[in-house]
């Protein structure tokens, strides 16, 4: 039999990205920052009355090591933004818990209050807040969750406060219609799609699919994200109905088997039983002015036609969009594995549903205005740290693909990968379309710049292979869009869940090692784990930040080879 041959994909350097200093070893910031620390470090140590020998034993014990940190940076990137991120998890750290109010590292409270609190809180405060408040926005400050700076979906009246204070950290402000309302005004559709074996395709089998996901992607929303949900497999329903059949066995052979498989069951389920699930997150783009009134309207139409667009083209594939009898309820119960991971495993979502209502009728709450959050969010979220945070017992980490991280030709399905990874290892992969007009014009201007810049430069420094490369790709990635590709930002984000500390940092760890092997890069999200663990809900919104550090330019075909 012939042996097939296995397609390859490209996925292109950055083509902004390009030139640096002295000799291409750094970059043109470091450099300016570390000659900035130098000058200040370095000049009022000179101008000290010692001999010279001791100026210079001065400067290498204090100017050399900062300038040389400055010129290296920290955990890819530069020395500035390192502390300005670290200064910025200082002042946001803080343990957020349904049972007290969140406190800081400072002390101080940081939590919205329940209800049933209000009554022991000081009297200047009960007084300011019943000043009148205007009727425009309503307040919510959870330290770094500021919602006054949004607009709002519900009017102040309209407003119930939850009894689980958290519930207000989250960012979503209620689910209706099948659609998730964010607190930053926007609409998100939530979708399950049912995988397929895609390694176990023959070559032909996956070119095909892939070639039906290209057309999905070219009428696909702006802005997508693709979630893998890794839990560990539940196998007590399965064991419940072995035991039932074996208490009805009596010829005594059977039985014998049937309780060896039970122990082999046992005895896989407790390692190796793992379940994915894979959801399709879109937002509605808004039309230029459309009305506010029109707007919901306008949504809620846009996003179930565009729901109903991915489970048609996605049939293509060989997959299966799964279809819900009660839309809000099983976005609910996604959100709920997805933010309540434990508790999950522990009680299924109509346990949850339960015990929610009982909270409200003892607390003698009306049951027709529970907020959609109270449903879904955690008890209690750790954010004192700065490597992981902690939510109900469950320790997190984030780990981001940078940008120059990935491989440049890579196999059809190369994500799998990261998807087969293990038991409580999730991805989140971000694609945002741009708009092909500009990037040929960006393109094209960018590849003037780095023409110029390569006459420049000589042919024996790093830097002129930077800069070729990124020529390279600007041509490959002008041709691909002179032939109806569209131009994409890829972003990668890997989550990684834990029983305990020692766990965690040993997956991050193996992790590191398997990426590694795949000529691959990873880095950790130090001090800005918070605003990891927020990108990663399905709501595809990932930080500015992150967004920066981690994009990669692809074209259409690269996109879909994920």
């Amino acid at each position: 039999m012939e042996h097939e041959q296995r397609d390859s994909y490209l996925i292109p350097p950055n083509f902004i990205e390009g030139g640096t200093l002295l000799g291409g070893m750094f970059r043109t910031r470091n450099v300016i920052e570390a000659g900035i620390l130098g000058a200040v470090v370095g000049l009022p140590v000179l101008n000290l009355g010692f001999s010279l020998t001791a100026r210079i034993i001065i400067l290498c014990l204090t100017a050399l090591p900062l300038v040389l940190l400055a010129l290296i940076g920290v955990g890819g990137s530069s020395l500035s933004s390192f502390i300005l991120l670290f200064f910025s998890y200082l002042r946001n750290r803080r343990v957020l818990s349904q049972d007290a109010p969140a406190r800081g590292w400072d002390g101080k409270e940081l939590s919205m209050l329940p209800t049933w609190l209000q009554s022991k809180r000081p009297a200047e405060e009960q007084e300011a807040e019943a000043q009148p408040k205007s009727k425009s926005r309503f307040q919510v400050d959870l330290k770094a969750r500021k919602l006054d700076q949004f607009k709002t979906f519900l009017e102040p009246e309209e407003v119930v406060r939850p009894i689980n204070p958290l519930a207000d950290y989250i960012p979503i402000e209620k689910v209706a219609n099948g659609i998730i309302y964010t607190r930053d005004h926007r609409y998100v559709k939530l979708v399950e799609v049912v995988p397929v074996n895609f390694l176990l395709r023959s070559a032909r089998e996956q070119r095909s699919i892939i070639y039906s996901f290209i057309s999905y992607l070219k009428i696909a929303p702006v802005k997508v994200q693709f979630k893998v949900l890794t839990k560990r497999a539940d196998i007590n329903r399965h064991m419940d109905t072995v035991r039932r059949e074996l208490a009805q066995e009596t010829d005594e052979r059977c039985h014998q088997l049937q309780e060896d498989y039970l122990r082999l069951i046992q005895q896989l389920g407790s390692r190796e039983t793992i379940t994915r699930r894979f959801f399709l997150v879109f937002e509605h783009e808004p039309l230029p002015g459309t009305k506010r009134g029109q707007e919901e309207a306008e949504a809620i139409a846009s996003l179930q036609t565009a729901a109903r667009t991915a489970a048609n083209y996605l049939r293509q594939c060989g997959n299966e969009v799964i279809s819900h009898e009660n839309e809000d309820e099983a976005t609910c119960e996604i959100l709920y594995s997805i933010l309540c991971r434990q508790a999950s495993n522990e009680r299924p979502f109509p346990q949850k549903v339960k015990e929610v209502l009982a909270e409200y009728m003892v607390a003698g709450r009306p049951l027709d205005t529970i907020p959609s959050n109270d449903f879904y969010a955690p008890s209690n979220i750790d954010l004192t740290h700065g490597r992981y945070i902690c939510i109900d017992g469950v320790y997190y980490a984030y780990l981001l693909v940078p940008s120059d991280g990935y491989k440049a030709q890579v196999p059809a399905g190369w994500l799998s990968l990261l998807v087969n990874a293990g038991d409580g290892i999730d991805m989140d992969m971000f694609l945002s379309r741009q708009p092909k007009d500009r990037m040929i014009r960006k393109l094209g201007q960018q590849l003037r710049i780095n023409r110029s810049k390569i006459k420049e430069t000589s042919d024996t420094n790093t830097d002129f292979d930077d800069l070729d490369s990124a020529i390279r790709s600007g041509y490959l990635l002008k041709d691909g869009l002179s032939n109806n590709e569209d131009f994409y930002y890829l972003n990668l984000l890997i989550t990684i869940t834990a029983d305990n500390v020692d766990d965690l940092e040993w997956k991050v760890a193996e992790m590191k090692k398997l990426l590694l092997s795949q000529d691959m890069d990873i880095q950790p999200c130090s001090f800005c784990e918070e605003q990891a663990f927020l990108s990663s809900l399905p709501l595809v919104s990932l930080e500015r930040r992150l967004f920066e550090r981690s994009k990669r330019n692809v074209l259409t075909l690269g996109a879909a080879s994920c």
